[in-house]
């Protein structure tokens, strides 16, 4: 089956796969639909993610839709060719994390799409029972594809505390920060400022609902007056991303970094800020079991999907997506690529 696979920096290729080995408790699904998402890139663009390098062909991929393909699927409470939603992370439920409700952080996490696991990208996957996740009727594959970067939200959210009227800075305006706000402005904030330094990101962010947007931390400061917000979230890939945001919250505010930094390492800061402030940081990985909030979030239409999935394509034009994704071409946000084929 064809595949797209990143040998290394900038190096995309077609590719064959064989189809899955379905293990003990695995089920066969057909991929309908997968979002290139900003850990993708930055294993486009990087090569890797940390310590977690591209040392072989690797399929990325772990925001996706698929139809269950497999004819056991009644034996499980499950309907062969019905779209579901498929948890990318793989828990053991056994260790000291997962038995404390927190199995984001267990320490025997495999997740699709991360080497050396290889993601959703191909024709076929396989997966156990526990990670299918059915949705309602009348879900598109895009919108049930786009529930994992809408329960980053939910979870970044839930660390933040957010409370009814607060102030809220959202750095970043690329999918997820596009999400931050939605969900910040269902949640009941106040006021939301939102900074991007691209033009036509910082627009979209006006368009979904942002009260002021600007091009940096800077903006977001002078349109405070200097005050600061009572929450600053970090959803960009700069590693300066910590003295940003210590500089946009208010004294005794709070901080939530989502997204992940070029290099992993975020830059030196100034000190006396941050002691000076006493602001409350909270750093997010990935995301806990929150796939009913998000399915519940799309379905009553507190995310504009249709506005951040901004371009598609069949697996022929895989490349080019993540080329013009990774380079802010052409208004891009967020691409789908169908392995199956474009629907009509």
């Amino acid at each position: 089956m064809r595949a797209l696979f990143i040998h290394g920096e900038k190096d995309l290729r077609l590719g064959d796969l064989p189809e899955p080995e379905l293990k003990p408790g695995e089920y066969k699904l057909k991929v309908a639909s997968a979002l290139i998402c900003g850990s993708d890139l930055h294993y486009y663009i990087e090569g890797g993610i940390g310590t977690r390098r591209i040392q072989k062909p690797h399929v990325p991929g772990h925001e996706f839709a698929a139809w269950v393909w497999d004819d056991r699927a009644e034996e499980v409470g499950l309907k062969k060719g019905q779209l579901v939603a498929v948890e990318p992370s793989h828990f053991c439920r056994e260790c000291e994390y997962c038995r404390r409700g927190l199995p984001h952080l267990c320490t025997s996490l495999r997740f699709r799409g991360s080497p050396p696991n290889h993601g959703a990208m191909t024709e076929f996957i396989a997966a156990p029972r526990e990670s299918i996740i059915p949705v309602p009727e009348g879900f598109t594959a895009d919108e049930v594809a786009f529930l994992e970067p809408v329960g980053i939200g939910i979870h970044a959210l839930k660390k933040a505390d957010l409370q009814l009227a607060d102030s809220v800075a959202i750095l970043g305006c690329g999918p997820i920060g596009l999400v931050l706000l939605q969900l910040a402005r269902a949640h009941g904030a106040g006021t939301i400022y939102c900074a991007d330094p691209l033009e036509y990101r910082a627009k979209k962010a006006l368009a979904l609902g942002a009260d002021q947007v600007g091009a940096s931390y800077k903006d977001i400061v002078d349109m405070t007056g200097g005050r600061g917000v009572d929450l600053a979230i970090d959803a960009t890939t700069s590693p300066d991303a910590m003295a940003e945001t210590i500089a946009m919250v208010r004294p005794a505010g709070r901080i939530v970094l989502v997204g992940i930094p070029t290099g992993v390492n975020y830059n030196a800061f100034d000190a006396m800020p941050f002691r000076s402030k006493e602001p409350t940081i909270k750093i997010c990985n990935r995301m806990s079991e929150v796939y009913p909030e998000a399915i519940e979030a799309v379905r009553r239409g507190m995310i504009n999907v249709k506005a951040i999935i901004t371009h598609h394509g069949a697996m022929e034009d895989a490349v080019s997506l993540f080329e013009r994704q990774g380079s802010y071409r052409d208004g891009s946000l967020k691409s789908a690529i169908y392995p199956n084929g474009v629907p009509n």
